[in-house]
């Protein structure tokens, strides 16, 4: 089926107005979109849905649940403390956050996301996750490989912690 002359314009309009945004030119620096196609990357950018926050404005608290988005920081600073106050993160650009419960709707927050410095994040919502993977496989699977990489290096970087704190308080004993 060939496209009409309309269909060809409003694609070339919608793709320029893309490609001038100064969100979807910060999001196209990231490590994850550099390796992607670019029409891949612009569909998954036309799902996701900008964000801005104030100084010291929550975005979310330790113990709520869940509304299903995963957080792509573009600019501003973002402190991740646990239940007790402890900061144990800062997320800048290019730090994705709100993984877990994004993949795990029934999951609480185990952390609270604040603000430090003026913040702007990119959501992406679940529904559009599900609906990339339903109708583009292979962009929802580089997606999801994309999730599976930053889980790893989250839980090798606790492992190295731990085995550094073991070593502390044993003295290199077990």
């Amino acid at each position: 089926m060939m496209n009409t002359a309309k269909q060809v314009m409003d694609e070339v309009v919608y793709t320029s107005m893309i490609e001038s945004s100064n969100e979807f030119q910060t999001f196209n620096e990231l490590p994850l979109v550099s390796e992607m196609d670019p029409k891949a990357a612009m569909m998954i950018f036309s799902c996701m849905t900008k964000k801005t926050f104030a100084d010291d404005e929550v975005i979310y608290e330790a113990g709520t649940y869940s509304v299903s988005q995963m957080y792509l920081v573009l600019d501003g600073k973002i402190n991740v403390k646990n239940e007790s106050g402890y900061k144990y993160n800062s997320l800048r650009k290019g730090d994705v956050f709100g993984l877990f419960s994004f993949l795990d709707e029934d999951r609480k927050h185990s952390v609270t996301a604040k603000v430090e410095t003026a913040a702007t994040v990119l959501t992406l919502d679940r529904a559009y996750f599900d609906l990339i993977c339903i109708e583009e496989p292979v962009l929802g699977n580089q997606l999801m490989r994309f999730m599976f990489r930053l889980l790893s290096e989250k839980a090798l970087k606790f492992e190295v912690e731990y085995a550094h704190m073991h070593n502390f308080a044993f003295g290199g004993k077990v």
